[in-house]
């Protein structure tokens, strides 16, 4: 969930996590099963649009003037172009107590392995975290493409665990189910990916931890007014990992963003 302010080349958006994971995992010989479910690390960010670029033809659509309804020009864009930038700090608003795990795991001899450890189920990474990013956007009528790129630069962690830095992107073709004025439904298709090096434990590299990941999958994108919402699939294409860990089978993510 997001908020952005200033519509204009500046602005200031506050994204708001709230995490959902269960899971089940060896412990010993037996079979523990939980979940974990909170408020994430949030995020203040800053916005510049380096590059917007916008070409209208005339279009019409129904206007009122209390008495008679009547065509109403009104400029609709046919093709537009911009370029983001942004830059901001992410707290440690998270719950990362289950990072304090690691200084009690123990393997019982004979027992199967666990891929799901306490940087995996922490809600936060108990760090302040530096974010830049771009973001660039073309659209042709109903055609649009639309890609992004996030590095995250980790603070120190708590518990004596620190998280490596990563990049993520996403990007892809998409098309408009319903546009009316500003309000749309949309559609599109995204690839998206992370890098990810190995995190350190008490100075020592966390072996399971580095992952290089594709994905890809739909995007359902709608705008109405001043609120965004979207829905998101991610089905696994390619999955790299350093040691013994659990990935996901499939990701769903959702965001609200409302615009000031």
């Amino acid at each position: 969930m997001g908020a952005t302010f200033f519509e204009n080349r500046f602005g200031v958006q506050l994204n708001v996590p709230l995490l959902y994971r269960s899971y089940q995992r060896p412990e010993g010989f037996d079979i523990e099963r939980g979940h974990v479910s909170g408020l994430g690390d949030v995020a203040l960010l800053a916005n510049w649009v380096v590059f917007k670029k916008e070409d209208y033809w005339p279009g019409c659509a129904l206007a009122s003037d209390g008495k008679t309804i009547k065509l109403a020009p009104r400029m609709v864009p046919e093709f537009s172009a911009s370029v983001n930038l942004l830059a901001g700090i992410k707290f440690p608003t998270g719950d990362a107590s289950r990072l304090a795990e690691e200084f009690s795991e123990n393997e019982t001899e004979g027992a199967p392995p666990s891929g799901i450890h306490g940087h995996d189920l922490a809600l936060g990474t108990g760090s302040y975290d530096g974010i830049f990013g771009v973001q660039i956007f073309l659209r042709r009528r109903a055609v649009f493409f639309q890609a992004d790129a996030q590095f995250t630069l980790r603070g120190d962690g708590r518990y004596s665990y620190h998280f490596a830095n990563d990049l993520s992107w996403s990007g892809g073709p998409g098309i408009d189910i319903l546009r009316r004025g500003a309000d749309s439904l949309a559609l599109q298709c995204v690839l998206s990916g992370e890098s990810k090096d190995t995190d350190r434990f008490q100075g020592r590299v966390a072996e399971d931890t580095g992952v290089t990941s594709l994905y890809i999958g739909p995007r359902v994108l709608a705008t109405w007014g001043r609120m965004n919402a979207e829905v998101a699939v991610d089905l696994p294409v390619m999955m790299h990992t350093t040691a013994l860990q659990t990935t996901a089978d499939y990701r769903i993510r959702a965001g609200f963003t409302v615009h000031f």
